[in-house]
């Protein structure tokens, strides 16, 4: 039986925490510095669509992950903690007459500008038409909880507040990993530490190009239902979720490990929720929130074994798309392992 040693205890971690103990093949323990989805993971809106501004690579890999949510999310639900998964359309409004050429001729059902009002009351006056795109959602702390429960349920370890400093390697391999308590051994080292992983890469000559990227965020509380659907234009974003609040996302800065929320991002979301739904003008901003998200140069996720360290598997560099690519990086993880 391997001992499989993963650090980070995001969505990532602990997704791949549940994938690889579901046939009891492998001694797992998971990791983490502070407390499981402190960062980026518990701090998302949990929008799951793989259509938007995605290349090619991470289109396939986003269809892929949301046709496995469905059976994840049963998994993780035996936890006995709801993860709020619900499949929803997400619309996406054309206020150009670019944007209408381009989504109208997209994979989208399309709909009029008529039809538009009609299915989305609360929708800007300055729409010219929108399209509809297959979608879901979940409650992102909530998945990062069920899934670690589930893990340890199926014979993981979860270690909070367990910080690793460094990476031990010996003769080309990955002996363990180095912690405040002592070595702990592994026959294999999952790095999914976030933005955090190039720090752990790089005293091993593995460089890992994954900078931090501000996302801002802004939970509203409108006084009544203001959308029916998840709404996208651009890169940007408003999720109704279950307990009625409208989540208003997100920016992308780069601004290195600052975490802080900002008067000029949480405007900047403000003036788009208005825009978008001019009815969210009386809602009441009820929290904001930042975090870090892992970011490669060409948005592309860093998934797969070192080819200097071949028992080092790196699973990083999800930028937005975390939550959406969790369950398709934990099977590809997986397959690298066994």
């Amino acid at each position: 039986m391997a001992r499989i040693v993963i650090i980070g205890g995001g969505i990532i971690g602990c997704a791949i925490a549940e994938r690889l103990t579901r046939e009891r093949r492998h001694e797992v323990l998971l990791l983490e510095r502070e407390t499981l989805g402190s960062h980026a993971s518990g701090s998302a809106a949990g929008l799951l669509t793989p259509y938007g501004e995605l290349d090619a690579t991470v289109f396939d890999l986003a269809t892929r992950s949301l046709a496995m949510f469905s059976e994840v999310v049963e998994r993780a639900e035996r936890s006995g903690v709801s993860v709020e998964y619900r499949t929803q359309e997400v619309i996406t409004p054309a206020l150009t007459a670019g944007e209408e050429r381009r989504l109208h001729r997209g994979p989208g059902r399309w709909l009029d500008l008529k039809k538009a009002r009609v299915e989305e009351p609360g929708l800007s006056p300055r729409v010219r038409g929108a399209a509809v795109f297959p979608a879901a959602q979940v409650t992102p702390i909530r998945l990062v909880r069920a899934l670690a429960r589930t893990a340890a349920m199926q014979g993981a370890e979860i270690r909070e507040g367990a910080p690793v400093d460094a990476v031990s390697v010996r003769s080309g391999r990955v002996l363990g990993v180095q912690t405040a308590d002592g070595r702990v051994t592994a026959d294999v080292v999952v790095l999914a530490a976030g933005p955090w992983s190039p720090t752990l890469a790089s005293p091993l000559g593995i460089p890992l190009e994954v900078r931090p990227s501000r996302g801002q965020l802004v939970v509203l509380r409108p006084t009544r239902s203001v959308l029916r659907r998840m709404l996208t234009w651009r890169s940007s974003y408003l999720v109704p979720k279950p307990d009625g609040t409208v989540v208003a996302g997100s920016t992308e800065e780069d601004v290195g490990f600052d975490d802080r929320t900002t008067v000029d991002g949480v405007a900047g979301l403000l003036e788009f929720a208005i825009r978008a739904v001019p009815d969210l003008r009386g809602a009441a901003v009820e929290r904001t929130t930042a975090a870090l998200r892992p970011m490669t140069a060409d948005g592309r996720p860093v998934i797969g074994a070192s080819s200097q360290l071949p028992n080092l598997v790196v699973a990083t560099g999800h930028g937005a798309n975390g939550i959406l690519l969790a369950p398709v990086t934990a099977d590809l993880v997986a397959k690298h392992i066994t």
